[in-house]
């Protein structure tokens, strides 16, 4: 198979948003919380991480959870206030997948298209993006708030494939999320590669075709197949 584009997820993909948010809760514990001791610390980081849902939930929500049961430094602290320090503290937090960087250069080297498909606000995903200075890699990046449909909808696929001018079976999706990335992908018939190690496999979709354990992986995948 002549490899024509390569598509991406951003979180937990090309960006390691589980570091960003471990890093950001530090930060927010830091600031806003009184913790006793170290072991309290970690132990509000935990109720943050579980709040967040892996990015998945409702960012008013969840600061309106942890106000209302971390013990604030400023018991006059509003949900507006620190829903403002998420979004102007937040992305500055981003950091890279490890190999991220050697794999756009490797595919760039071999004249593949790459892309960009991710489900969020345009703010948000965004200032991701440019934090990690990753958006000159590629021919086409998708956000679901801006494209008005998003993952695992087949058409956000389609459209990246239109902009790329690819065929789906020539093509390669990379991603994290079992019925977001893989689900979706192969839906649009792409060839997806499930990135490990970030997310349970839904039990009620199929076993995922194509699998690797860290981003590098994904040339080694392309040169075989």
């Amino acid at each position: 198979m002549k490899t024509e584009a390569v598509i991406f997820d951003l979180d937990n993909t090309l960006i390691n948003r589980k570091l960003a948010f471990r890093a950001y809760s530090e930060h927010f514990i830091d600031r806003f919380v009184t913790a006793r001791d170290a072991r309290q610390k970690e132990e509000f980081i935990e109720f943050m991480r579980v709040s967040d849902r892996d990015g998945y939930r409702d960012k008013r929500e969840m600061v309106q959870e942890c106000l209302a049961a971390l013990p604030m430094k400023n018991p006059d602290m509003t949900v507006e206030e620190l829903l403002n320090h998420w979004f102007a503290e937040f992305y500055g937090y981003t950091v890279l997948m490890d190999g991220t960087l050697d794999v756009l250069d490797r595919l760039k080297q071999k004249h593949i298209k790459l892309g960009l498909i991710t489900n969020g606000s345009p703010h948000a995903q965004n200032s991701k993006i440019d934090k990690a200075q990753i958006r000159d890699y590629f021919d086409t990046v998708i956000v679901s708030g801006e494209a008005g449909f998003h993952k695992p909808d087949k058409r956000i696929f389609e459209l990246a494939l239109s902009r790329l001018e690819a065929k789906p079976e020539n093509s390669w999706y990379v991603g994290d999320h079992p019925r977001n990335d893989i689900f979706g992908a192969a839906s649009a018939g792409l060839n997806a590669v499930w990135l490990q190690g970030f997310m349970e496999w839904h039990s009620d979709l199929d076993e995922p075709k194509h699998r690797i354990g860290s981003l590098d992986e994904i040339i080694a995948l392309i040169d075989n197949t």
